[in-house]
């Protein structure tokens, strides 16, 4: 895992280089195995959808938090959330920032103080801190280039 700490915020979101994304859902995916994939729609997307493939336990946790399940006890994402609030950091954001060799990769970005910190993750768990913690998602429009239609999905 990759963090870095950093006292002025040179990562600072660039309204040109990333747009505001809404999950719209978690859905399981048609396949031999048992696959999932979580959408992100960003506002200035005109319709584009960007689909992010996840496994079955991070498509649960995604779907709990998007359905306001609370746990009769914390689970991994609760348990960070509540940790990191009890230490006075702020979730301020989550990016997904790229797809390397097929792999996204995100950005939780906390802030403590003054200063920021960039923490290297997946983006299921950053989709599952952010919608817990109620902090934004970025998409890098970048990425437009592997969104599909939204149009082009039948889904519910």
């Amino acid at each position: 895992m990759r963090v870095v700490l950093i006292n002025i915020d040179i990562m600072e979101i660039k309204k040109e280089e990333y747009s505001k994304a809404d999950v719209i859902g978690v859905y399981e995916v048609p396949a031999p195995r048992r696959a999932y994939v979580v959408l992100l729609e960003g506002e200035d997307w005109n319709g584009y959808i960007l689909p992010i493939m996840i496994g079955v336990a991070e498509a649960s946790a995604i779907q709990a938090a998007l359905e306001g399940y609370v746990p009769e006890r914390p689970m991994t994402h609760d348990l960070i959330v509540s940790i990191l609030g009890a230490l006075g950091v702020v979730i301020e954001r989550i990016t997904i920032d790229a797809l390397i060799n097929n792999i996204f990769t995100a950005t939780i970005v906390l802030r403590e103080s003054d200063k920021h910190i960039y923490v290297d993750a997946r983006p299921s768990d950053s989709i599952a801190i952010a919608l817990r913690a109620n902090a934004p998602i970025y998409v890098a429009n970048r990425l437009l280039s592997s969104a599909i239609p939204k149009d082009s999905l039948s889904i519910d």
